[in-house]
């Protein structure tokens, strides 16, 4: 019996397996077209981590801005200076209850970052095959996505989707 191992530098073959056993393109015009799937599938990511701060976005406008009695503008939040507001008295928190974790955002959120991180990782996966085309497939998807939805975003949406003090 005889094992295989993966190559573990960059190359150029067409009939070796992507991701499943089963995509495995035969000939140059199934090749091209995976190339172009994966491409359609690393800007679909794009669009979807756009869409899923859009939707953290207005969650975090929705909320209420409370009193930080934790910060000053000197020592951040709990003494972390990473964590200074720009506004040392009001600070953007999302409480922990029952209601806010019924909240239908809050689901769509959940289901839209457990497929964010399943395609990412996916995505992971096709880029460790070490074919070139399909690597760059990947990677102009991702930059063409960007491309297009970047200037849509500003900075304090990009940062609300993790800080709690933005």
């Amino acid at each position: 019996m005889m094992h295989m191992m993966m190559e573990m530098f960059f190359h150029f073959r067409i009939e070796e397996p992507i991701l499943f056993r089963e995509w495995k393109p035969m000939n140059t015009t199934a090749y091209v077209f995976s190339c172009i799937g994966i491409f359609l599938i690393a800007f679909a990511l794009e669009v979807l981590k756009f869409g899923r701060m859009r939707l953290v976005g207005k969650k975090v406008e929705e909320e209420k801005k409370v009193d930080c009695c934790c910060s000053t503008e000197e020592d951040g939040l709990w003494n972390i200076p990473e964590t200074r507001p720009l506004n040392a008295k009001t600070v953007n928190l999302a409480p922990f209850t029952r209601d806010s974790l019924l909240v239908k955002s809050h689901f769509a959120s959940s289901i839209l970052i457990f497929i964010q991180h399943f395609v990412d990782y996916s995505l992971m996966l096709v880029s460790m095959t070490y074919n070139w085309p399909i690597f760059l497939s990947l990677l102009a998807g991702h930059a063409t996505g960007y491309f297009f939805l970047g200037p849509m975003m500003t900075v304090e949406e990009s940062e609300a989707a993790g800080s709690c003090c933005s």
